[in-house]
């Protein structure tokens, strides 16, 4: 389940309405995802505080005086939609009469402007689409040597094991990798050394 699926479920997560794979993937997922674990438990505090709220009830006179003002609003309603209706009458009047000559004239001449300018702009697009060929850099470089690869050995294993003193250089260069040695030495190893 992702983020948006879940917070679009979300309030048929929080009654326990959902069936019951989608209600283990919310819950998986909201052990899984930070942000919808927030929200999830913001949205729970919420419900708490407003459930713990005192209720208030009305009094027997309030049912009587919102009676009343409902009835006052439906009437104020019906006067203002007979006024709505009035009014649209009078739009759809004015929108349906015979136009002159000089206003057709006048929409017809946008209208071949606003043609003349798109195609302009189309055919601006279209000259500058093919754009000039450009040579690649060309870049001249000398071949690398290679770097002698060496390894350690038998002699050199042999003079560890036994404890005869060994040049405690070539064991660092032996060891050091490649990139690390600067290429004006050369490197050699325990036997070029006899």
């Amino acid at each position: 389940m992702d983020c948006k699926r879940f917070r679009k479920q979300h309030l048929a997560y929080l009654d326990d309405t959902m069936p019951g794979d989608e209600m283990a993937a919310a819950q998986h997922h909201v052990m899984v995802c930070d942000g919808c674990a927030a929200h999830d438990t913001l949205v729970r505090r919420s419900l708490m505080v407003a459930r713990s709220m005192p209720v208030l009830e009305p009094s027997a006179a309030f049912q009587a005086r919102l009676r009343a003002r409902l009835a006052e609003c439906r009437d104020e309603c019906r006067d203002d939609c007979y006024d709505g209706r009035m009014a649209m009458a009078a739009r759809s009047a004015l929108l349906h009469a015979p136009r002159s000559a000089a206003s057709r004239n006048r929409r017809m001449a946008v209208a071949v402007a606003a043609s003349a300018m798109l195609g302009a702009f189309v055919w601006q697009g279209w000259r500058a689409s093919a754009p000039g060929l450009s040579m690649q850099p060309v870049i001249a470089s000398q071949p690398a040597s290679p770097m002698p690869v060496s390894y350690i050995t038998p002699e050199l294993m042999q003079a560890m094991a036994t404890g005869n003193p060994v040049w405690p250089a070539a064991m660092v260069i032996e060891d050091a990798p490649a990139p690390f040695v600067r290429s004006d030495f050369t490197l050699a190893t325990f036997s070029q050394l006899r």
